[in-house]
């Protein structure tokens, strides 16, 4: 039985949610030849304050252009 765990920001809506389970099911039973029983989706969802890339916190104003930071300060 696959198991699909994903990791997001949170924000999404309750349907796009429900798409996204729908839509993940489909393409392993469609990949996989299962039936749709046996597809578990997991949708974790992190606050923005929880999260972080190259050292800025996603709350930041300016994470977009932090996050990609791509040297190591000296």
């Amino acid at each position: 039985m696959p198991i699909i765990n994903v990791d997001s920001w949170e924000g999404f809506t309750p349907e796009q949610k429900a798409k996204w389970i729908t839509e993940l099911t489909d393409v392993t039973v469609k990949l996989f030849n299962l039936p749709p029983d046996k597809v578990l989706v997991i949708l974790r969802e992190t606050p923005l304050t929880n999260w972080g890339q190259a050292g800025a916190i996603a709350t930041d104003p300016d994470f977009l252009n932090k996050s990609r930071i791509t040297e190591a300060s000296s």
